[in-house]
This record gives structure tokens, sequence and C-alpha cells, in this order.
């Protein structure tokens, strides 16, 4: 009758090993595919965003109705190179000292230089033109605008220099 107990006993103890083998080994697969599936996807993901670029064109003053009007403002064509769109969030200028200096931007201006329809977001499929015009009116000497975007975290960086 000992001989029994201990059959069973040892039964049982090779059941549960068993059991734990084939969990410890699923749990091992599972934590393998995680893996590999999160490689795939970040592999996917950095070549989809492999194709976004914005590309500026020199900041320059526009033609204006009056003649003394276009020193407070500035434009430049923004080129989305990318298949997706890009949404641009804001845009901040700073003068040499790096105080920011208050501005409107828009891509749409009156004969005068007004921004028109300033929401401060603006959608871009493929290219437009940007213009930004400073709030107290003064002239643009040497100016750095730092242009947010949905693309990356990085800022695009413009300089201009009258």
């Amino acid at each position: 009758m000992d001989c029994e107990i201990i059959k069973d006993f040892l039964s049982d103890i090779s059941k549960v090993n068993i059991a734990t083998l084939i969990a410890t080994v699923s749990a091992v697969i599972a934590a393998a595919s995680a893996f590999f599936s999160y490689r795939l996807s970040k592999r996917i993901y950095d070549e989809i965003k492999s194709d976004e670029a914005l590309v500026a064109s020199k900041l320059q003053h526009p033609n204006l109705q009056e003649y003394d009007h276009y020193k407070s403002v500035l434009y430049f064509t923004l080129l989305n190179k990318s298949h997706r769109k890009v949404t641009i969030t804001s845009i901040k200028a700073f003068d040499r000292k790096n105080n920011e200096i208050e501005i409107k931007w828009s891509s749409s201006i009156d004969s005068l230089g007004n921004i028109k329809n300033s929401t401060g977001l603006l959608g871009l499929k493929d290219s437009t033109e940007i213009f930004i015009r400073r709030n107290d009116g003064e002239s643009y000497f040497i100016t750095t605008f730092h242009i947010k975007h949905s693309f990356d975290e990085t800022e695009l960086v413009l300089d201009y220099s009258s």
C-alpha cells in the first residue's frame, strides 16, 4: 500500500511538472512574439516617417499696395515633401538678443499686409505661402523663426537678416 501512495505521488508530481513546463514554454513564446511584433512595428513606423520633410524657401518681403507696409511683413513658401498632411502648430519669432517678437501668421494677407484668418494652425498637403507680420509694425532686422509642425519634435528654423 505504501508503494501505491508513492506511485500516486510521483505521478502527480510529473503531471505538475509537465503543466509547469508547458506554461513556461508558452510564456516564453508569447514574450518572443511580442518582442518581434514590437520590432516590426517600430521598423514600419520608422520607414513611414522617413519621407516626412518640410522645405522652406528664403524669407522675403511681399509687394504691397502701400510701399512702407512691407517692412513689417515677411513671407516664405513652405513645401511638404511627404504624401501625408502636415500641421503647422506655431511660429515664433526671436530678435538677435533672443527676445520673442509678437507676430501673427497665416497663409493669406490683404493688399496692405494685414494677416487674414490667423488661426494658429495650418494644415498643409503640398505647398503654400506663409506670411508673418510683426504686431508692433516695426521692421524686421536680424530675426530667427521657429516653426513647430506635426512631423517631428524638432522645429524648422529660419533666419532672416536685412
